[in-house]
């Protein structure tokens, strides 16, 4: 299926989470969603009340993302982080699970850890950051598992940074075959132009997290990545 830009704008959620990203680029985001009818901005929590200042009474939903890009952090914090974050003003929040520990097999920590995090998130959307790149098949499965029985909305391919890998239509059809209806797909990292971001949507994404969102409604080359 072949969808405008402006269709796909509405799937995008436009991501800024560079530890250099200063508030002029911040705002900048938040203008771009605007104008160009993003689903969402995508940014560090300590930006969140700026982004729900600038995007009140709009339908662009304010993210933020916790347990980023390392996902090491203990439960407790990341508990703490999600619920600040809320308070803060995002209404979505992308979390990283114990990578390490889906590594080691410790699976029963991790479903304790998602558990805290659904729990944490209280009405906020909540989305599990798998990193699928760095799993094998057995390790992948897994985690998705787990993720659905926490309760997660949506399960995600990758944070879109380090070994997460990017999204591609195979590794987003693995998810889209393991979470049940009521549990969305997010796809991230390298999306970089309208052709793809259709493919993967046609995979089975129900949201694109991508920096190269404005690149990718205008048909512009970006080399931004996530």
């Amino acid at each position: 299926m072949t969808r405008t830009p402006e269709q796909v704008a509405g799937r995008i959620q436009h991501t800024e989470v560079s530890p250099t990203a200063d508030q002029d680029r911040i705002e900048e985001l938040c203008e771009e969603c605007i104008e160009y009818g993003f689903d969402g901005a995508m940014v560090q929590a300590c930006w969140a009340p700026l982004a729900r200042d600038r995007l009140a009474d709009t339908d662009v939903t304010v993210s933020s993302a916790v347990g980023f890009p390392m996902g090491g952090d203990r439960p407790i914090s990341k508990a703490a982080a999600i619920r600040d974050a809320v308070a803060a003003g995002a209404e979505e929040v992308d979390v990283m699970p114990n990578i390490g520990f889906v590594k080691s097999g410790r699976f029963e920590a991790v479903g304790r850890e998602m558990d805290l995090i659904v729990e944490a998130s209280g009405d906020a959307t909540v989305k599990a950051m798998l990193e699928l790149g760095a799993l094998d098949d057995d390790e992948a499965e897994r985690v998705v598992e787990l993720a659905v029985d926490a309760g997660f909305d949506y399960v995600k391919n990758s944070s879109g940074w380090g070994e997460g890998g990017t999204a591609t239509v195979e590794r987003i059809e693995f998810l889209r075959e393991r979470a049940p209806e009521d549990v969305k797909v997010k796809a991230s990292g390298g999306i970089k132009t309208l052709a793809g971001a259709n493919e993967l949507l046609d995979a089975g994404a129900d949201l694109l997290g991508a920096s190269s969102g404005v690149e990718i409604v205008t048909g512009a080359v970006g080399d931004g990545e996530y």
